[in-house]
């Protein structure tokens, strides 16, 4: 061994000497990586408090910020950052029929509930078309004499009415008859007395008013049957009375309106005049058909039949202009049709000229 490596070994073993334990090497390294792994933790919460204060998304920064660097070949130009849109759902398609609830809409179905749409139709009644109409029947009739013409039925909220017009020869004393499923109600006083009528008890009253004084006679015929027979005073209470003695069975028609080419299935006629029907569900629910003077429209427009009409929530309204007026169709709350049925009812509706809007 030379001078130079006995220099070199005397001065390893005096490094070996001074140097630590392998237990307090192992501790010595422990504690510095404890060190760096606190520094680690002091730099990333601060860096994701800047992040915070900056509104950039703290995520994306620790993703980015924890990407390993590789070594290239060559410098790789950066990624172009990815430029965010707002998402875009598929535009909805226009619903083939729009529901009515109580409800009818001419506007596509939308993604969401509109706020004018009912909140649920699931307790509301489907209701469907079926075809033609079949007329309510007036189930009496007064002997034909020559002082009174033909009667002609109409009917109100469920009641039936014939009216017998007179000639000059009653001196236009018409008389109506009732047919009730309820016993009458009447809002104004009158002289009343008691009368033998069809063998049962009866009310005859007479209401003092001009030009004629009005006599109204009425009786329950059965458990759910009232009568009540209307004239003047051109009839005694005597001649009232053989009047009411003197009503047989019939079957007049009651004379709509309109003809209907489509009806709402399972629903009953409620009211038919000169200017509207109304159908009736089970439930009191009801459809009106009303033709009225002439009204503006305004909304988007429809068409149905030769007409244009406008399509709201619960009521299609048709400008019928070789009438000079309006028809309305309404879906009373509590009932649903979709729009198509809507708009092929109104089509079949064919207005009459005995019709008078109102």
């Amino acid at each position: 061994m030379d001078d130079l490596d006995r220099l070199l070994a005397e001065s390893m073993r005096d490094a070996a000497d001074g140097a630590p334990s392998d237990g307090g090497l192992l501790a010595t390294v422990h504690q510095r990586s404890r060190r760096y792994h606190r520094r680690r933790i002091v730099t990333g919460l601060s860096a994701a408090a800047a992040v915070l204060a900056l509104g950039i998304p703290f995520g994306a920064v620790l993703v980015t910020r924890s990407a390993p660097m590789t070594p290239s070949q060559g410098t790789v130009p950066a990624a172009p950052a990815p430029t965010t849109e707002p998402a875009t759902s598929p535009a909805p398609s226009p619903s083939a029929s729009a529901s009515v609830s109580g409800s009818a809409s001419g506007s596509p179905a939308a993604s969401h509930t509109p706020s004018s749409a009912p909140p649920s139709s699931a307790s509301a009644t489907v209701v469907k078309l079926e075809d033609g109409y079949t007329a309510p029947v007036f189930p009496y009739t007064l002997p034909a004499t020559d002082g009174m013409k033909a009667p002609v039925a109409s009917m109100r909220d469920g009641d039936l009415i014939a009216l017998f017009e007179a000639t000059e020869l009653r001196d236009h004393a018409d008389t109506t008859v009732t047919v009730s499923s309820r016993k009458p109600v009447f809002d104004t006083d009158a002289t009343q007395t008691t009368q033998r009528v069809r063998g049962h008890s009866g009310t005859l009253r007479t209401l003092d008013v001009e030009p004629a004084r009005q006599l109204t006679l009425w009786w329950q015929e059965s458990s759910s049957r009232w009568i009540q027979l209307a004239t003047d005073d051109t009839y005694t209470p005597q001649e009232v009375v053989a009047l009411a003695t003197s009503l047989s069975a019939g079957a007049v028609a009651v004379s709509p309106p309109f003809t209907l080419d489509r009806s709402p299935a399972g629903l009953v006629a409620d009211t038919v005049t000169a200017s509207r029907m109304s159908f009736r569900a089970a439930g009191g629910e009801k459809i009106e058909v009303v033709l009225r003077k002439r009204r503006e429209l305004t909304g988007d427009t429809v068409t149905v039949g030769d007409y244009q009409g406008v399509l709201t929530q619960g009521k299609l309204a048709v400008d019928v202009t070789d009438w000079d007026a309006t028809l309305e169709v309404t879906v009373g709350a509590g009932l649903t049709m979709s729009g198509a049925d809507l708009l092929r009812f109104a089509e079949g509706v064919h207005i009459l000229n005995r019709s008078d809007p109102e």
